[in-house]
């Protein structure tokens, strides 16, 4: 089982503050999360994972609702260029703070790190 969180963390660390688990970041905004939400084994060979599907959970939050959109933009940005392509996205606003929440479902050869979109 591939743990993708801190290579994807790496990957967004130029945009704003990340976290790899749900939020103690509401002192410091703007701020990421990326939670893990699915990762299931879909190939096995001598007795050991080598393809997994896996879903990421990525929220942004901010102090504005357009400063979450801008930033959901430049994620998306990072992320396209890897392959991976979002399955959901949605700007909440009903909370304390501002939240664009987005999730990527894609495939991971957990041998060589290549991922595939599904």
């Amino acid at each position: 089982m591939t743990d993708v969180k801190p290579a994807v963390a790496a990957l967004l660390a130029d945009i704003a503050d990340v976290e790899l688990s749900f939020p103690e970041c509401a002192q410091e905004l703007p701020c990421i999360t990326i939670s893990e939400t699915g990762n299931v084994s879909s190939v096995m060979l001598s007795g050991a994972d080598r393809y997994s599907i896996i879903t990421l959970q990525i929220d942004i939050f901010a102090r504005t609702a357009e400063n979450c959109s801008e930033l959901a933009g430049q994620v998306s940005a990072v992320l396209a260029e890897r392959g991976l392509k979002r399955s959901f996205s949605q700007l909440l606003t009903d909370e304390r703070f501002p939240r664009f929440c987005m999730r990527y479902r894609f495939g991971i050869d957990e041998l060589t790190w290549r991922t595939v979109s599904l």
